[in-house]
C-alpha cells in the first residue's frame, strides 16, 4: 500500500513540476515507514536488511518513471494551451 501511495504522490509531484530530488526523497520516506513496519513484523532481529534495499531501488526506479510521466503531462497541457505542439 506504501509503496502504490508513493507512486501516485511522486506523479502528482511531478505534475507539478518540482526539482529532481523530490521522487528520491519519496522514495526515502516510503522505505523508511516500511523499515518500521518491517521491524514489528520480523521483530527486529536484523532480517530484512535485504528486503529494505531491494524496496528502496524498486521504489527510486518507479518513483523516477512516474514523476518523469507527470513532467511530461503537464508540459504537453502547458504546450496545448499555448497553440504550440
Amino acid at each position: 500500500m506504501l509503496f502504490w501511495l508513493g507512486a501516485v504522490l511522486s506523479g502528482f509531484l511531478g505534475y507539478r513540476l518540482l526539482g529532481w530530488w523530490v521522487p528520491a526523497a519519496v522514495a526515502v520516506l516510503v522505505v523508511a515507514a516500511q523499515a518500521v513496519m518491517f521491524k514489528g513484523v520480523l521483530g527486529g532481529q536484523g532480517s530484512g536488511y535485504e528486503l529494505l534495499i531491494f524496496s528502496l531501488v524498486l521504489n527510486l526506479v518507479v518513483y523516477h518513471a512516474t514523476f518523469g510521466i507527470g513532467q511530461a503531462i503537464r508540459q504537453r497541457i502547458a504546450r496545448r494551451r499555448r497553440g504550440t505542439r
